[in-house]
């Protein structure tokens, strides 16, 4: 291991989180009421620079891991509660709250490593027929106690890079001969998505959380 290389890269991760800092600190101070564009701006940065943290420091754990990256993905999944479970409809992954696309980037990076890795072990462990046609059904959940102005329109939602990934291990091909995209949002324990995979073409309404 270089040291040289190690204390660089750390160095640099400790650059980071000081500006994660700094921009929490404008959030906190920025008057919402009197200057929401701002503060929706300063939300998006700390988010963003937040999922930076977390990928220079998966990526610097997995370069110097000494018992190799693919345990560390295994907990980082399970710390971000992704599942892929069988469904009444099909499939349904469950995964963190996709943020609001940023200057026209897709920018996932922290979700998608860990997302496939889910994904790839249900596959090989259960059988897999990929679909020749399905319903792709993105539910986006709001807890209660979100304001109504943070719901944010379908279009403006981070899901190419997921459908993506779904299309490598479910689907045939994702173009509009194959695939039906569904957009429902809905009140839940957390903010979160779920993404239902279907063969029932021509779903309507948005399934209500089942009641324990």
């Amino acid at each position: 291991m270089s040291d040289l290389l190690f204390y660089q890269q750390t160095n640099r991760l400790k650059e980071e989180v000081i500006r994660l800092q700094n921009a929490i600190c404008a959030y906190q101070l920025t008057d919402a009421s009197k200057y929401p564009e701002n503060f929706d701006k300063l939300g998006l940065e700390m988010a963003m620079r937040a999922e930076a943290i977390a990928c220079s420091t998966r990526n610097i754990a997995g370069m110097f891991l000494i018992n190799g990256r693919s345990q560390m993905i295994r907990k980082v999944s399970d710390a971000q509660g992704i599942r892929v479970e069988r469904h009444k409809l099909g499939y349904e992954i469950v995964m963190p709250y996709l943020m609001a696309k940023r200057n026209g980037k897709h920018n996932v990076r922290f979700l998608l490593e860990p997302l496939s890795y889910a994904l790839r072990q249900y596959t090989e462990e259960h059988t897999i027929e990929r679909l020749q046609h399905a319903v792709i059904w993105f539910i986006y959940e709001y807890a209660e106690d979100t304001p109504r102005r943070y719901i944010r329109d379908y279009d403006n939602m981070e899901a190419k890079e997921v459908l993506d990934l779904i299309n490598t291990y479910f689907l045939v091909d994702d173009s509009g001969r194959f695939c039906e995209l569904r957009y429902s949002s809905r009140q839940g324990e957390r903010n979160q998505t779920r993404v239902i995979i279907s063969q029932e073409i021509g779903l309507f309404s948005c399934p209500q959380k089942e009641k324990n």
